[in-house]
């Protein structure tokens, strides 16, 4: 038995070619995968698949669909799509997340007594790449390389607050040659405690640092923003024309409620200008409510977009609300799951694409459309699929919604495709 792996050493969303020959044909392969995150050490992550050897003796992961186990079409990162947790105590991979050290997936293949093993080194970052926190003016962190291609990305989080894990994605632009500037806007020191009235201002000195900076001094920014930072990049593009291009993964057309006032029934918007609530889409609890007792009552996963459609479709202000994307001279990239559990985000990207094409908008803008696509991390091969798709909560189970070969599917063309938009 020979395993042929194409590349042992690569960065963290980068595919693997992987084939295993020299075995009997027809025989039995099962080939399983084992890692940990460097920061959560005791959360044990496994995936496994059985295969069937061809006449030639051969099992290619990019050819071969699995007999049986933790995922069952043809891809050569299934193993890696499937991880599943198989070992906690009680740690949260989302805390602490550092990006200094590489994860390692052990592989073990066996075929009758036959063993084979190979550890797969996958790096955040190149080793060039170096980091600088900002925190006078807003608080971000700018990763960046002396080789740079100078151009810049903003990147955006979404409702969690937690810069931490826009690394993640940083680092891997970083490697390709961009400067990548994180920002936060809430939940950190110096900042809002909640996703509430966020200021816009705050942002204009953010784009004013850049273009003062030595190492990002350009006329044009790119901006990426998934979900709650999504919506925010598709209204910062609307109102500054200096924003060149932007990427909006699983983004809204709407500004919405505050996040936390849905639940302390506060009625202000998401974001403010010159000390006032932009115009929002309030959004009802009941709503969610009314969902969340019907799907427990069906024994079937629940989430939050029967909540966000509905509240839409009721409000009273919807033009006033919505986010004049045409008003802005970037080019464009919505990237939407069709089965996405958090908000419609499909619908909302329709709707933008309507708008724009009514409008004649005048630069490029596209939208990446998967049918089976849910609301994940917009990275792939990163955060194992298991931790969205199905999670425990209020007496039943919470989903971000589509399947596992589609959300994996998905993550890796639209990242791909990110990167080539923002490369061209």
């Amino acid at each position: 038995m020979k395993l042929k792996v194409q590349s042992r050493v690569a960065l963290i969303d980068e595919k693997i070619d992987f084939c295993v020959t020299g075995l009997p044909p027809e025989s039995k392969l099962k080939i399983t995968a084992s890692m940990h995150f460097p920061w959560a050490v005791s959360e044990k992550y496994q995936s496994f698949a059985w295969f069937t050897a061809d006449s030639n003796g051969s099992v290619d992961l990019s050819k071969h669909k699995p007999d049986s186990g933790t995922y069952d079409y043809i891809d050569t990162m299934g193993l890696i799509a499937s991880l599943q947790k198989v070992n906690s105590e009680g740690g949260n991979i989302a805390h602490n997340i550092s990006i200094d050290d590489s994860v390692f997936i052990d592989i073990v293949c066996e075929n009758g007594q036959d063993r084979e093993c190979i550890r797969l080194e996958r790096m955040f970052k190149l080793p060039e790449v170096k980091r600088h926190q900002i925190t006078d003016e807003f608080v971000g962190e700018l990763f960046f390389t002396e080789n740079s291609n100078y151009k810049t990305i903003v990147v955006l989080g979404g409702a969690d607050g937690e810069r931490s894990g826009l690394s993640l994605l940083s680092g891997p632009l970083a490697s390709r040659g961009f400067n990548v500037l994180t920002v936060g806007y809430f939940n950190e020191k110096g900042l809002p405690k909640k996703l509430e009235e966020i200021p816009l201002e705050y942002f204009e000195k953010v784009f004013s640092w850049l273009k003062r900076n030595p190492l990002t001094r350009t006329n044009e920014i790119y901006v990426h923003g998934t979900s709650k930072g999504g919506e925010l990049a598709l209204l910062l593009a609307s109102r500054y024309d200096f924003i060149a291009k932007v990427v909006a993964s699983a983004p809204h057309a709407y500004c919405f409620q505050a996040l936390d006032g849905l639940m302390s029934g506060k009625n202000v918007s998401s974001w403010s200008y010159e000390g006032r609530s932009l115009p929002f889409i309030p959004v009802d609890n009941d709503i969610f409510y009314e969902h969340q007792r019907d799907c427990l009552a069906k024994n079937i996963p629940f989430g939050f977009t029967t909540t966000y459609k509905k509240s839409v479709e009721r409000a009273r202000n919807k033009e006033e609300a919505r986010i004049k994307i045409e008003n802005a001279n970037a080019n464009l990239l919505l990237i939407a799951g069709q089965q996405d559990n958090i908000w419609n985000t499909h619908d909302a990207c329709v709707e933008i694409m309507s708008i724009l094409k009514k409008n004649n908008y005048k630069y490029k803008y596209n939208l990446l459309d998967y049918k089976d696509l849910g609301h994940p991390l917009p990275i792939p091969f990163v955060i194992p699929l298991s931790e969205t798709l199905n999670l425990k909560m209020g007496g039943g189970v919470f989903t971000c919604g589509g399947t596992l070969k589609g959300n994996s599917f998905g993550q890796s063309d639209s990242w791909q495709k990110t990167i080539e938009f923002f490369m061209n």
